[in-house]
């Protein structure tokens, strides 16, 4: 292959790789879709899975109790909420603040460290549903 050709090959790539969304972009694009404790890389290390313990709608925020104690997290505008139904064979939907129910499995990305003082933002919830 002449250099010219080489080049010519190497920035046609190029174009095409930079023009697909990055690994991050794509895992987030597709997030809602996988069932909790799957996400590739996030589960149990960015995420907290546990129990729904509490729900204030009036602050919008949740506590959820895992192996290694409670997470307070708020829910925003921004956070997304979905309704994991592969239990049920169905797909994923998204859901809403009403959806978060004391006693529920939710796995939890908080937008920032996952064990920071107080109530900070959810990035996203997911919430195991296993019952019509």
């Amino acid at each position: 292959m002449t250099a010219w050709r080489f080049v010519v090959a190497l920035v046609g790539m190029s174009a095409v790789l930079g023009s697909s969304p990055s690994a991050p972009a794509a895992q987030e694009m597709t997030e809602q879709y996988v069932p909790i404790g799957q996400s590739p890389g996030l589960s149990g290390k960015h995420t907290v899975i546990g129990k729904l313990q509490s729900v204030n709608a009036q602050e919008q925020t949740c506590a959820i109790a895992d192996p290694t104690g409670q997470l307070n997290v708020k829910v925003t505008e921004r956070t997304k909420i979905w309704l994991d139904r592969s239990k049920l064979q169905q797909p994923n939907v998204e859901g809403t603040f009403a959806d978060l129910r004391p006693g529920a499995m939710v796995e939890v990305k908080p937008a920032e460290h996952p064990r920071g003082v107080g109530s900070g933002p959810a990035e996203w919830i997911k919430v195991e549903v296993s019952a019509p």
